[in-house]
């Protein structure tokens, strides 16, 4: 794959400017070349519901215990020099349980048994591959994420139009996928006249009909760690791209790559769409202010819908108010406009990511800035 990559070693290149280098890979290695004048995408979306995804998920399922823990109590900050380090931790640890474990079963279950396959009893199988799959493939995981963790962190996004600061225009809309989104009265038409339609994650606007609820044009695609926009059903070219907590914990940034590359054994396709330096983050330090506002505590984190209203309401060259349509803060019966079309393994995946934030804090502080003329919900906006 081909991208582009800067020199040195600062840890924060998504707004960092330097000299753009471009770096193309071989089967024998890397090698450099003369800067091009344009940068050509390699990752194309691949539709959802693959046979080798649900194989990925069913093997990366029996790595959750080992994972957990960094979960739960990782804290090292997202840094080349972090991802290093884990690279040689990962391995180091992952080489001597995987030889402790394996000793063990054997011990238990091996020793008595005859030599060769044949001999094997099924206990001693079925121990060997219990380790095989909770311990080695676990850390193989980590030592390979970690060590793509390096090569990602180096790409230069000083490029990527929200970096450069090349707004399409000051009119922005943040369109949430709250039910609301699809309630009250049609405002497709009006959605589609903003500058910067920003969405979120597995937003549907193909789906019949919805289009005149919620507009079919988007500027800017919001993700998290599912990487929605490499799927075919949610890629919307032209769309700039931002993933929302890629900068909140290494363990975090490895969560963006462990779900596509490794539960869903897109490997390939991940690299390069982490690599594009097309591709773009929301800084550690506006994720740590906006915490600090929201009053969260613990690993609670804000959604990808808060992080972008609190992005464009501080970026130069918006126009205020913000506005936004779809908010309902996780309040209801349903989580999103179009839960009548999302598969079981999202639906899912969404119960379990709300428990991760604070919508009520997040309400709370919307209504503060309403109060203070930074954001306008769209329905009160003058007809």
């Amino acid at each position: 794959s081909r991208s582009w990559l800067k020199n040195g070693g600062s840890t924060d290149f998504a707004t960092d400017p330097g000299l753009f280098i471009e770096r193309e890979r071989s089967a024998c290695g890397c090698r450099r070349v003369a800067m091009s004048d344009q940068e050509v995408r390699t990752w194309n979306p691949t539709p959802a519901g693959d046979v080798w995804c649900y194989v990925g998920r069913f093997l990366s399922f029996w790595c959750y215990p080992a994972i957990l823990p960094y979960a739960f109590f990782g804290s090292a900050q997202t840094t080349v020099e972090n991802a290093r380090w884990f690279r040689i931790y990962s391995a180091g640890l992952g080489l001597l349980g995987s030889a402790l474990g394996h000793t063990l079963v054997w011990r238990r279950f091996g020793r008595a048994a005859p030599m060769g396959i044949a001999g094997l009893g099924l206990a001693h199988v079925a121990g060997q591959s219990l380790v095989a799959v909770s311990w080695d493939l676990c850390y193989a995981y980590m030592f390979g994420i970690a060590n793509q963790l390096v090569n990602i962190l180096s790409v230069n996004r000083h490029e990527n139009r929200l970096n450069a600061g090349r707004l399409n225009g000051p009119r922005v809309l943040v369109v949430g996928n709250g039910p609301s989104a699809c309630e009250g009265e049609q405002l497709g038409d009006k959605i589609d006249k903003f500058d910067e339609v920003i969405r979120f994650n597995n937003f549907q606007t193909k789906v019949a009909g919805m289009a005149a609820w919620v507009g079919t044009k988007t500027t800017v695609h919001f993700s998290d760690g599912v990487l929605y926009p490499t799927f075919t059903e949610y890629h919307v070219p032209g769309a700039t791209i931002v993933l929302s907590l890629f900068m909140d914990r290494l363990i975090m940034a490895g969560s963006y790559y462990i779900l596509r590359g490794g539960a869903d054994l897109q490997y390939r396709l991940t690299s390069r769409f982490l690599m594009d330096p097309d591709i773009t983050w929301i800084k550690r330090e506006n994720i740590e202010r906006l915490k600090k506002l929201l009053g969260l505590k613990g690993l609670k984190h804000p959604t990808s819908g808060m992080l972008a209203i609190d992005y464009f309401v501080n970026k130069p060259g918006v126009e205020l108010p913000v506005c936004i349509h779809g908010f309902d803060f996780f309040m209801g019966p349903h989580i999103h406009y179009f839960h009548e079309h999302e598969p079981l393994y999202e639906r899912i995946n969404n119960h379990i990511g709300v428990n991760m934030h604070s919508p009520h804090l997040e309400k709370i502080y919307v209504e503060k800035l309403i109060a203070e003329g930074k954001v306008k919900f769209l329905k009160d906006m003058p007809k």
